[in-house]
């Protein structure tokens, strides 16, 4: 199975570190995404806001010199937020790798 995502954006929004209950660094960013794309021959405004979760090394490491502002590519798999209510329905992108763009 296929599950692989690369997208680029705008970092609107920064939570706190927090601590899993088994020890690993998590973070939460809001990456917020506008481009063209092209569906069925017509070009088409995209614009989406999603949930980025940074855990271990990549919370620690590469998402320290994040602010928000700041232009980003990341890449990673998409996962359901949460396994009850709301949250089953609603994704959100577990980053393996981030690139500064400014």
């Amino acid at each position: 199975m296929q599950n692989q995502c690369v997208l680029t954006g705008q970092v609107v929004a920064i939570e706190p570190v927090r601590q899993t209950p088994g020890g690993v660094a998590r973070q939460r960013l809001w990456l917020e995404h506008r481009s063209r794309q092209e569906e069925a021959g017509v070009a088409r405004a995209v614009e989406a806001r999603i949930a980025l979760i940074l855990a271990g090394e990549v919370a620690i490491g590469s998402a320290a010199q994040v602010r928000e502002g700041s232009q980003i590519q990341v890449s990673g798999f998409i996962a359901r937020s949460g396994h009850r209510g709301e949250a089953q329905d609603r994704l959100e992108l577990h980053v393996q790798a981030l690139v500064h763009l400014d």
